[in-house]
């Protein structure tokens, strides 16, 4: 698995007006305040040379030179900040209330530092660059991914031009997209990077109307919209692509109003993931910026702040995991912040912000699929962070972003490289099911066929991956309902398959559990009749009573046969 930063949470107290340079002393590593304390550094300055340091160590392009300089100068800049009385966790508010100082002495050596930098060629590279990358503050990891396309020292020099954007942001103008928009605005990226917003035809009328509100705060801003395309039929070519669709009523009118009832994956497949995919494509984007956060909970509490994402099916290289030919790089340079660490950026610099925030909402997306959060279970301020998405796909277990293509192919390169490293491969983690049976591809459909002859009998699958952070989260829960169940519903009973080591298995030929994602729960009632097999989906939230409920419920075959056997058409 990916090598882990020491720092087990993100930082909770402080943050300056851009995110960028100094958080309070509690945003510091027990080690770093201790270097600090030895060598009279702020815990700033400690961090920012020990990453360095880290670097350096790590057969980085730096020499020690010029290491033993930026180490000379943060020393000078803290002792004068110290005499000046300027406390660590303070901010460097430039003009404007909000710009970082972009010639503030050690942190510009530093900058053009970390410009020597390269993308990683391998994956233990990625590891150790996401390692250095954990311990800055977004601006420093925005500015390096700048450098990389458009020039500088380490620099690429790929500017903007003819249509390429190399470097976009990608953002539906929630609250950490427009804290990273406001970074890059303040830092003077913005005009060399383009932000691109997903148009599903589905928002809320405050979203569209926020796009103008937030043009007139950006005058320089490239915003691009994408919307689902529009097809016509050629007899040449056969369906392709004309322009895109315009209107709610047209793409409900092509494709049906339920459609994100009945298959939400093509929904997502239609309204973003192919539009953001062409755009992508058609401007030779190399790297794009979201606003995803591991304080956010579910697969991204295991995210990093640098991830390459694979669009194609081909086989991956081991020798180079990261052809651009194959996938692009996602940034994540918000992934160690919190909530209240981005509103604090929204609040004290005045952004403007969706007014659906002050109706309660936390996260916004279709107004289909964007309820009020779930605030029952938040004991204290910390947990706030684990609510904010839980008003998104409401109901929907298997929107979690282990998707499963891109995540099997890291497992499977990360056991390629270890064997050519000549590492001792110590296997996956062990997730406890609480003693619930683990199907194999061989005995995966007579276990489902003949699981139980009894009338009235239910079978319960996880289909699961032991890397993924998504089933990791979940596998208490899954454990408490597979004892609850052996000791309280005989007729229940709950097993579970690894989708890492084998695909998912058909029954009788036939792709019958739809996979796209982990963890994926279903549920399959006896007696089977011959030529109706239908197994149930799990489409509730993620909470144990949910699941509890429906695996114990009464039979749902009835009302399965008229509407979910759909799915596999």
């Amino acid at each position: 698995m990916a090598k882990r930063h020491p720092r087990s949470s993100p930082p909770r107290d402080g943050v300056s007006d851009l995110g960028t340079v100094p958080l309070a002393s509690g945003d510091a590593t027990d080690d770093d305040v201790g270097e600090s304390k030895k060598v009279g550094l702020t815990p700033r300055w400690a961090r920012w040379t020990r990453s360095l340091r880290l670097a350096f160590l790590k057969g980085r392009r730096r020499t020690l030179a010029l290491l033993l300089l930026l180490s000379a100068i943060a020393l000078a800049s803290s002792l004068l900040a110290t005499r000046a009385g300027r406390a660590a966790g303070l901010r460097s508010a430039g003009p404007g209330g909000g710009s970082p100082d972009k010639h503030d002495g050690a942190g510009e050596m530093l900058a053009r530092a970390l410009f020597e930098i390269p993308l990683p060629s391998s994956v233990d590279e990625l590891d150790e660059l996401n390692e250095e990358l954990s311990a800055l503050e977004p601006d420093l990891i925005l500015r390096w991914a700048h450098n990389l396309f458009f020039g500088g020292s380490g620099g690429d020099a790929r500017r903007s031009g003819g249509g390429m954007h190399p470097l976009v942001q990608v953002t539906s103008f929630g609250s950490t997209g427009l804290a990273i928009l406001h970074i890059l605005s303040g830092s003077g990226m913005l005009e060399d990077v383009p932000v691109v917003t997903m148009d599903t035809l589905h928002l809320f009328p405050e979203s569209y109307e926020f796009y103008d509100t937030v043009r007139e705060r950006y005058p320089s801003l490239d915003l691009a919209i994408t919307r689902p395309s529009r097809y016509i039929y050629s007899s040449v070519d056969g369906v392709v692509p004309s322009g895109t669709m315009r209107t709610r009523e047209e793409f409900d009118g092509h494709h049906g109003a339920d459609l994100w009832k009945t298959n939400m994956t093509k929904f997502t497949q239609l309204t973003k993931v192919d539009p953001l995919n062409g755009y992508l494509a058609e401007h030779r984007t190399e790297m794009w910026i979201t606003g995803r956060r591991r304080s956010t909970g579910d697969e991204r509490s295991d995210m990093e702040v640098l991830e390459f994402e694979y669009n194609v099916q081909d086989e991956v290289d081991a020798d180079e995991p990261f052809d651009p030919g194959k996938g692009r790089w996602k940034l994540n340079p918000m992934a160690w912040k919190t909530s209240k660490e981005v509103w604090n950026i929204i609040r004290s610099n005045r952004l403007p912000y969706n007014p659906l925030y002050d109706k309660g909402y936390t996260s916004i997306g279709d107004t289909m699929t964007t309820g009020l959060p779930d605030a029952t279970s938040v004991v204290d301020a910390t947990a706030v962070d684990a609510i904010e998405r839980s008003g998104r796909f409401f109901g929907d277990l298997n929107k979690t972003e282990c998707g499963l293509h891109s995540h099997l192919k890291r497992v499977k390169l990360k056991k390629e490289q270890a064997l050519a490293n000549g590492e001792e491969d110590l296997g996956p983690p062990m997730l406890d099911c609480g003693g619930c049976a683990d199907l194999t591809a061989e005995d995966f459909e007579s276990s489902v066929l003949e699981g139980a002859a009894d009338a009235g009998s239910v079978l319960i699958i996880e289909f699961y991956s032991p890397w993924c952070g998504g089933c990791q989260a979940f596998a208490p829960t899954f454990r408490r309902l597979v004892e609850h169940l052996a000791s309280e519903r005989a007729n229940v009973r709950a097993v579970r398959f690894d989708v890492t080591e084998s695909d998912v298995p058909t029954v009788g030929g036939e792709e019958k559990f739809l996979v796209t994602g982990t963890p994926t729960l279903y549920r399959v009632e006896y007696p089977i009749e011959p030529g109706k097999f239908y197994p149930v989906k799990y489409n509730g939230s993620h909470d144990y009573s949910s699941i509890l409920e429906w695996a114990t419920a009464r039979s749902s075959r009835r009302r399965l046969e008229r509407s979910d056997s759909d799915e596999y058409n």
